[in-house]
């Protein structure tokens, strides 16, 4: 049976979430779908490193890969397109994950939206400085947006930072950064770097150069540009270049659009049901987007919807349900919504 690293990240998948949802909340987790239910998913089954990691996976992907794992014996249906590992399917993960571990400083939810931006800034400073280091004026930039273009001009202009030696700060900040990477060759990235009289590879390139799978490369890429934006947010002032070309790349975690809404009206004090009738959506859905600040916004205190008993009685009957379905928890806690069993699990469920 062939043996692929995606295979494994879906097995992985499957194995977490315990039959619990269907085999397509793995494609939404994959693909960084911003629905109220795929983000609570990816907190309560603690699967958040892999949010927006695969994001260009299909469905007919998914389902094909899906058949070989179930036609290897390693995963078997309890209902329709609910999954679980069999016995043998828990080993051969276990086996695979050792062979392929996924990177430990994978971390999709925090850094999907600032990791691609970082890298087009960081790949085009790296070309034009080393071109103007060699004086040359003749090159195709390797990244064509306008919008970075503009953010480099502003930042040689406005930095702070000397022309000449941001070279060898930025090597320097780069070397120190990657050789703490524990299970991550630095050459997944260097190699597609590019420079004066040097041509950077594709992703393609790189992981047959490296003989790593491509589903394999783009997880350890993604690892190596994700433990460099969390050495720099943990420690900017040991590199503060890094951090430079950061800031403004984006918040670590955003909320959705809407939800950016409701929270504005929440602040100003209006109620659920009021903040329903002023943007024209179901209550179901200001729920919602109230689920999704809880998840996003650690300050955001909670009580004024759940009070604190309801909240330790719902955080009890998680612990001792069978599975995280809220049919389940509510059953033992009948007094509580399922908004409110979902708003505690959201602010507390992960932890606990």
């Amino acid at each position: 049976m062939h043996r692929s690293y995606l295979k494994s990240v879906i097995m992985y998948c499957v194995n977490e979430l315990q039959g619990q949802r269907t085999l397509y909340s793995i494609l939404h987790l994959l693909n960084g779908k911003k629905s109220s239910q795929t983000i609570q998913d990816a907190h309560l089954f603690q699967l958040t490193p892999l949010f927006r990691s695969f994001e260009h996976l299909s469905r007919e992907v998914l389902e094909k890969l899906a058949e070989e794992i179930i036609s290897s014996g390693w995963m078997t249906a309890i209902t329709e397109k609910h999954y679980t590992l069999t016995e043998k399917g828990k080993k051969e993960l276990e086996r695979s994950l050792i062979e392929c571990p996924i990177p430990s400083s994978l971390n999709g939810w925090l850094y999907h939206s600032t990791g691609e931006l970082f890298w087009e800034r960081i790949t085009l400073l790296i070309q034009v400085i080393s071109q103007l280091n060699n004086n040359n004026v003749k090159y195709l930039p390797i990244q064509r947006k306008r919008g970075v273009h503009e953010w480099l001009k502003d930042f040689l202009r406005t930095s702070g930072f000397d022309r000449d030696t941001v070279g060898g700060m930025l090597y320097r900040e780069l070397v120190q950064c990657l050789e703490e990477l524990k299970d991550i060759n630095p050459a997944v990235l260097t190699l597609r770097l590019t420079g004066y009289s040097r041509i950077g590879l594709t992703a393609v390139q790189a992981s047959e150069q490296l003989g790593i799978k491509q589903d394999y490369y783009h997880h350890q890429f993604l690892g190596a540009i994700h433990h460099i934006l969390e050495s720099a947010r943990e420690n900017s002032a040991e590199y503060p270049l890094i951090d430079k070309i950061v800031s403004g790349a984006g918040n670590a975690v955003q909320l959705t659009l809407s939800a950016q809404k409701t929270y504005s009206l929440l602040k100003q004090g209006q109620d659920l049901a009021e903040i329903a009738k002023i943007r024209r959506l179901k209550k179901s859905t200001i729920e919602d987007h109230v689920v999704e600040i809880a998840l996003n916004d650690s300050s955001f205190n909670i009580t004024r919807y759940v009070s604190e008993e309801k909240q330790k009685l719902i955080l009890h009957a998680a612990n001792s349900a069978d599975s995280l379905q809220l049919k389940q928890i509510r059953q033992i806690v009948p007094e509580s919504d399922y908004f409110e069993i979902r708003l505690v699990m959201a602010k507390l469920g992960e932890g606990q």
